[in-house]
């Protein structure tokens, strides 16, 4: 099974990475070792970059949670490169390392290696590194800030400019073929055995027993490996995928494969599925490891709740024997406390012993005297109590009974203990295995084309789009525009172009007045916290570019002519989530659109509040609803500025 990108791999995947070129970085977050970068594509829309050191990386189309803080690594990156735009995407000399460059305020270089335990180093455009992910040292490469960064040592020689004399050199040393391929020329096993199998030459053999044909197969071979095109795949063996590569490898022939249109969607699926399969084998691993711990823990408690119910059982038993035996018990100790005081300790025992030796009844019980510790033991009924000699039979017997209390009560609670571990156990047992099912990452939905815009479905089913800044406002009346279209506008500067996309249909009177509510609240009027706001509309033969003869237009603005058709409009907005390709969408607009569309309603009206903590409400709101929204969809969809949650009716604060 594969676990990790190789030479190959890599170069047919940074050949792909090139298309995101000129994307900006939005946001960069750390989820367990592994990086994403979140991008803002140029032509619109967004693509996730995820690098993990010494495995893997990759555009996934994945939807992954980032956690709620983020990790130092993460938090230098976003401060190095949050708003650069990615330029350049290069893999050095065929190593496992894929080079990333970044312009902005300050060039920044990003090397990702993929070999050994892997690291991530950002450099500034000198190669002077500025931190790794973690520092090394070797003798002939230091990686730490402050050092220039170097690439390491090459092991062997770039295979796509062999020669018959250059690989015969390359595989002196080696024991066989294949070995000498994946060692020396660092390709890799994989790679070495299908161009043994495309050559074809048996993998076994010795270098030098090759002729001059086998050697120009094997160059023939790695030729049309690197310049045929790719052919994405995954390769499954009973049922589990095993392998991931660009072109169909002949070593794999005969076995079930699924294809894909990039290398890179192959990797996000395969790599996707085994970083499941390996975060449930951790998980089963965990639960493992956590039920040795509860048996060993409930073996120990069952001993010792067996021991404390044992010495409780001795205590009373010892007590009621005390108790039942009280008259022969007091005989021995009042002929002792006699002896001591006429004889001192050393008479009182001296006397014992006669005593026995004369075979007195009292004295046969006596078992030993600790004149030192004032303890005599004694056999009762055949069973052995120790007294203290300080003491009445009487108190002697109630602090046996109080030893005897004193136990039951460890032993009552180290069966508490013990059932409570039994119940931790049988949980873990019982729901263990389903905690072992980790979830699949949803794959993200593919955006439609309209929403690097703003835009709302209208309550008649009618799509609404708006300009986001120059370049889409742009887009909307430029390229979105159409005859039977609607063209809307605020009556304030700074303003959105808003058009009602009429798809040939007649445009009803609720959706014009939900689309001049919709370019209210996107336009200047809501951060200044306006009221109410005029907004006309006109049609899409009245919109001009020209200014007339004279007059100046400034960029990004169009000149009405004819009639202007206005309608005043409350400011006010909802926020709702729409079902959109089977994918839940964020939706910002008119209230009686939302309405239509959501069965969660937030509706915001404008209010000097911070925009993020507008976003935070809004999410409380939908989350107690049921919904899940992030405060990056939120905030991409509110108005631009400050707002106040409305109150449902009936509701108290």
């Amino acid at each position: 099974m594969k676990l990790g990108m190789s030479s190959l791999d890599i170069m047919v995947c940074a050949r792909e990475l090139k298309n995101a070129i000129g994307a900006r970085v939005d946001n960069i977050y750390e989820l367990d070792g592994v990086l994403f970068f979140r991008l803002r594509l140029q032509g619109g829309g967004r693509q996730d970059l995820l690098m993990e050191p010494g495995r893997r990386a990759y555009l996934t189309g994945m939807e992954y949670t980032p956690p709620k803080k983020p990790s130092d690594c993460a938090m230098l990156l976003r401060k190095h490169l949050i708003n650069a735009r990615l330029s350049a995407v290069e893999q050095p000399d065929f190593e496992r390392i894929i080079e990333f460059r970044f312009s902005g305020k300050e060039d920044r270089v990003l090397d990702l290696e993929l070999f050994g335990k892997g690291n991530l180093v950002l450099c500034d455009s000198e190669f002077n590194i500025i931190q790794p992910y973690r520092r090394e040292i070797w003798r002939h490469r230091v990686i730490k800030p402050g050092e220039r960064y170097a690439y390491p040592p090459k092991k062997g020689i770039d295979v796509r400019d062999l020669d018959a004399s250059g690989l015969r050199r390359a595989m002196e040393g080696a024991p066989d073929v294949v070995r000498a391929l994946a060692i020396n020329l660092n390709m890799g096993g994989p790679l070495a055995e299908e161009i043994c199998a495309r050559a074809p030459v048996q993998k076994g053999r010795r270098p030098g027993e090759l002729s001059g044909q086998e050697i120009e197969a094997i160059i023939e071979a790695i030729k049309s490996l690197f310049s045929q095109e790719p052919a994405a795949r995954i390769v499954y063996e009973n049922d589990r995928p095993v392998d991931v590569l660009p072109f169909d490898f002949k070593v794999h022939l005969g076995k079930r494969v699924k294809r894909f249109d990039t290398f890179n969607e192959a990797l996000d699926e395969y790599f996707g599925t085994l970083g499941v399969t390996s975060a449930a084998e951790k998980q089963r691993k965990r639960l493992e490891r956590e039920v040795k711990r509860l048996r060993k823990r409930l073996a120990e408690q069952e001993k010792h709740f067996a021991d404390l119910c044992a010495k409780s059982s001795t205590a009373k038993q010892k007590a009621d024997l005390a108790a039942i035996h009280h008259a022969q018990i007091n005989e021995i100790l009042n002929f002792l406390s006699d002896l001591r005081r006429a004889r001192g300790w050393r008479g009182a025992i001296e006397g014992l012993e006669k005593a026995k030796g004369a075979g007195e009844s009292w004295a046969g019980g006596v078992k030993k005297v600790d004149a030192h510790a004032a303890k005599i033991e004694l056999e009762v009924a055949g069973q052995p109590i120790t007294l203290d000699l300080r003491l009445s039979v009487f108190e002697n017997a109630s602090r046996l009974y109080k030893q005897y209390k004193k136990m039951a009560e460890k032993a009552a609670g180290a069966r508490d203990a013990l059932e409570q571990t039994k119940r931790e156990l049988d949980r873990l047992l019982t729901v263990g295995a389903s905690e072992l099912e980790s979830p699949v990452p949803r794959k993200r939905r593919k955006p439609k084309w309209f929403e690097q815009f703003r835009w709302f479905i209208s309550s008649d089913g009618l799509l609404v789009i708006a300009g986001r800044d120059a370049r889409t406002n742009q887009e909307v009346v430029e390229r979105h525009m159409e005859s039977s279209d609607r063209y809307l506008h605020a009556d304030i500067v700074g303003a959105p172009h808003v058009v009602i996309k009429a798809a040939g249909r007649e445009v009803p009177e609720n959706t014009l007045r939900e689309a001049a509510e919709f370019a209210a609240m996107h336009s200047r009027a809501w951060r200044e916290g306006l009221g109410e706001l005029d907004v006309y509309w006109a049609l899409p033969e009245q919109v001009s570019k020209r200014a007339p003869a004279g007059e100046y237009l400034p960029p990004g603005a169009y000149m009405i002519r004819g009639k202007r058709n206005f309608v005043k409009v409350p400011m006010r907005a909802a926020v709702g989530v729409m079902m959109l390709d089977n994918g839940q969408v964020v939706i910002c607009g008119p209230p009686s659109a939302v309405e239509k569309h959501s069965r969660v309603v937030v509706r915001v009206t404008p209010r000097p509040i911070k925009k993020s903590d507008l976003a935070k409400a809004v999410q409380a709101r939908l989350k107690g609803a049921g919904v899940d929204a992030s405060i990056d969809e939120l905030m991409r969809a509110l108005p631009p500025g400050g707002g106040n949650v409305v109150k449902p009716r009936g509701e108290v604060s």
